[in-house]
């Protein structure tokens, strides 16, 4: 039969009547009547059965405290009250009293003596044997009545001396059972805790070790064994250099600061380790380390990184990766990195290939939403019907193909996060009614539905059209435009900053001499042609001829005549502006005067035939 939480443990026969009136209708405490050698075995047997504190007072209580019971031991107390009380009715005996007990019970009553006018004399004792010499010794000095607990009760009654037992108060009981109530809640919290704290350590998925001080081992969780390769019960207790073997992970477990991102090999399994020292009062006396799959971590960040870029919500660019020091893109820059600091609609405008998306997602890693998902859409790919549809979802049925259970818009997507709409200038003039209503409202209505979604988003819309000239010509709302045009970011073009063309250049030929596994160069003087080259299309532009020139070239560095003829058919897209043979021009004379006017010289420089230089000398 399971025991009562709290046992009260009984001496004499009147603290055990008292305390069963006491404790008649409380559900949580056993009283028992016992004594000494006696009381620990009843203690035991009813730690066995469940018992959490146990209640007792005197020599009893001390018994059960020196016998190493696993559970608290409370005392009830003896206050002043109750040993004036007893003193009081001991008078009527006589002028010499015999006090006989436990040092816990009667320590310092000898001292009441004098001033009650009264013969007192105390014996602390620790044993019956002690307290039968006592006795002995006392008789023949005169005594009218013994006073103490139940030893010294049954002793004086066996010698047919009057004896009075010290009875507590049972204010004192009650004080002692709430001590003990107050024990088993704290206990039974701290065990649900410790039960928390076992369930997380033995089914997180990271492996746990802790060390004392002298580095043996203090915790060994389930994750740990499968990555060690070794039980708990065989690593417990032994120092942490024979559970881990040869390797720097005893010394680093060690270190009075926290170790972060060591990789560790047990057992040909590379395994990614932290550990951090456990102090107190300022000094090391453990530590406690925590270790993962190194191959499962990175299968995990592979697994949702290609499942986030999937479904184009995660912005990968920052403004680090916009490459330029020209004064013209520091600014944007700039102005940029203000723009991220508020929550407001941003137009991004510029030509085609100038970085756009780039600047949308530095904006967006750098605000306040970077948690959140990066949604890019690209007006111009979609007709109005699909494009409606991707972007504020639909119900399930609202049209013929569409799945039964319906589909989440981009918007509702985008959700908490920021949804840049490319190419902003070729949406429908019928969709930018319903676009406007969701800037406006902050909520979305799927196509065949009657509920609408609020949603938490931040706009960013890009154009390489003029959104005036659209709206003159009818094709462009101007209530759209007001509204999307809060923060407006100009993108330069690659004209506009050709400071940056060498150091992106730089940048594509180290990148596709990577990819091809080459080493190859470019020459200042093919660099002065790329610089005198308008681009109109812009970084895309660049990219591609730097890419092709890294394919074709056979040779270690590329020069004027590897790039000339890439040139010309890029010419083809912007005619009227006829760059190709003012660069040819310009180069050719300006390598011609280094050469002191020698053909064959500046030929040799620019990589063509002497012919060929004079036919272009002709041309321009």
């Amino acid at each position: 039969m399971k025991a009562k939480p709290i046992l009260l443990i009984a001496p004499p026969i009147q603290l055990y009547r008292l305390a069963k009136e006491l404790t008649r209708q409380q559900e949580d405490v056993e009283v028992e009547l016992a004594y000494l050698d006696q009381a620990v075995q009843v203690a035991r047997d009813a730690v066995a059965n469940g018992a959490e504190v146990i209640i007792s007072r005197g020599g009893t209580y001390l018994q059960l405290e020196r016998c190493g019971l696993p559970v608290p031991i409370v005392e009830i107390p003896v206050n002043p009250f109750d040993v004036l009380n007893a003193i009081h009715s001991a008078k009527k005996y006589g002028r010499n009293i015999c006090i006989i007990g436990f040092a816990n019970v009667i320590q310092g009553v000898e001292r009441i003596g004098s001033i009650l006018d009264l013969n007192i004399r105390t014996y602390l004792v620790s044993s019956e044997k002690e307290a039968v010499q006592c006795l002995d010794e006392a008789v023949p000095l005169g005594v009218d009545v013994v006073m103490g607990g139940s030893l010294a009760e049954k002793l004086a009654e066996k010698r047919g001396i009057p004896t009075l037992c010290l009875e507590t108060s049972p204010d004192g009981i009650e004080r002692s059972i709430n001590e003990a109530r107050r024990i088993v809640l704290v206990k039974r919290q701290e065990k649900e805790k410790a039960e928390q704290y076992r369930a997380i350590l033995h089914y997180i998925n990271e492996g746990i070790i802790a060390v004392d001080k002298s580095c043996e081992v203090t915790m060994f969780n389930r994750a740990a064994e499968k990555l060690i390769g070794i039980k708990s019960e065989e690593a417990l207790g032994k120092n942490i250099k024979e559970v881990v073997g040869n390797n720097n992970f005893n010394e680093f477990i060690r270190q009075n600061s926290p170790q972060l991102g060591q990789l560790q090999t047990f057992h040909n399994t590379q395994i990614l380790a932290n550990s951090v020292p456990i102090s107190v009062n300022g000094e090391v006396v453990g530590a406690v380390a925590t270790f993962q799959n190194a191959t499962k971590i990175q299968e995990y960040e592979h697994t949702i990184r290609a499942d986030r870029m999937k479904k184009g919500h995660t912005a990968k660019y920052n403004f680090d990766d916009i490459l330029g020091k020209s004064k013209v893109l520091l600014e944007t820059k700039k102005v940029a990195r203000q723009y991220a600091q508020v929550e407001s609609t941003i137009l991004i405008t510029g030509e085609s290939g100038t970085g756009k998306e780039m600047f949308a997602q530095s904006i967006h890693l750098l605000s306040s939403r970077r948690k959140g998902p990066f949604v890019a859409v690209n007006c111009a790919a979609l007709p109005a019907n699909l494009l409606e549809s991707e972007l504020f979802g639909y119900a399930g049925g609202a049209f013929s193909g569409a799945k039964k259970e319906g589909k989440l818009g981009l918007f509702a997507v985008a959700h908490g996060g920021t949804i840049f709409l490319d190419e902003i200038g070729e949406m429908p003039i019928e969709l930018q009614a319903r676009l406007l209503r969701v800037l406006q409202e902050k909520e979305i209505r799927p196509v065949g539905s009657d509920t609408v979604i609020p949603v938490d988003v931040r706009v960013f819309a890009a154009t390489n059209k003029s959104l005036l000239e659209e709206i003159k010509m009818n094709r462009f709302r101007k209530d759209l435009y007001y509204r999307l045009n809060v923060l407006k970011l100009q993108i330069p073009g690659l004209r506009e900053r050709r400071e940056d063309i060498a150091l992106l250049c730089d940048f594509f030929i180290k990148k596709y001499n990577f990819r091809l596994a080459k080493k190859l160069e470019i020459s200042a003087e093919a660099l002065r042609v790329l610089e005198g080259y308008p681009w109109p299309g812009n970084i895309r532009e660049l990219q591609n001829t730097m890419e092709r020139l890294t394919v074709t070239c056979d040779e270690k560095v590329i020069i004027p005549c590897h790039i000339l003829p890439l040139l010309d058919e890029y010419t083809v897209s912007a005619p009227h502006e006829k760059p190709l043979k003012n660069v040819q021009k310009k180069m050719i004379l300006e390598t011609l005067d280094q050469c002191s006017g020698n053909r064959t010289l500046t030929a040799k420089q620019l990589g063509i035939s002497r012919v060929q230089l004079w036919r272009n000398l002709k041309d321009s």
